[in-house]
């Protein structure tokens, strides 16, 4: 068995798709409009592949109150790097395209490997984490 994909939800599906597409080398492979169940209206959707083969759907969600998230505590998904200056480098280019992303934490350990790491919300209160690890016993043959 393997993962499919992943729903993510936004109030502005073309906004999320679009820093997905721009920031982190996925591709737009279908968007559109399906009718709500209850037929008051329709619900956008883009379906994005990441150059790993990596798929998420993006399902149209009302905005959030103010302040909120339409996402619980500490709810994120990875991306890792192929490098540590690749994490460094990519913090540099959210920073420019003004997404503020937060605070690099560089060489804490985990499970046996040393990470260099940050958070970046990409709207709604997703945050992505954009990674990067030495190798690691306890982690061997789980590296993507």
């Amino acid at each position: 068995m393997r993962l499919n994909h992943i729903n993510l939800c936004a109030s502005d599906v073309p906004a999320m798709a679009d820093k997905l597409v721009t920031h982190f080398g996925y591709r737009v492979v279908d968007s559109g409009a399906y009718p709500l169940p209850d037929g008051s209206g329709n619900s956008h959707f883009s379906a994005i592949v990441g150059t790993d083969g990596s798929e998420f759907l993006i399902t149209q969600i009302a905005a959030p109150t103010e302040g909120m998230s339409a996402y619980p505590n500490g709810f994120h998904f990875g991306l890792i790097q192929d490098t540590r200056e690749a994490v460094l480098t990519k913090h540099d280019e959210l920073t420019a395209a003004g997404l503020a992303p937060g605070k690099i934490n560089d060489g804490f350990e985990v499970w046996g490997a040393t990470w260099t790491a940050f958070y970046c919300d990409l709207g709604d209160g997703l945050e992505v984490e954009i990674n990067y690890r030495t190798q690691s016993d306890r982690l061997d043959g789980h590296r993507a």
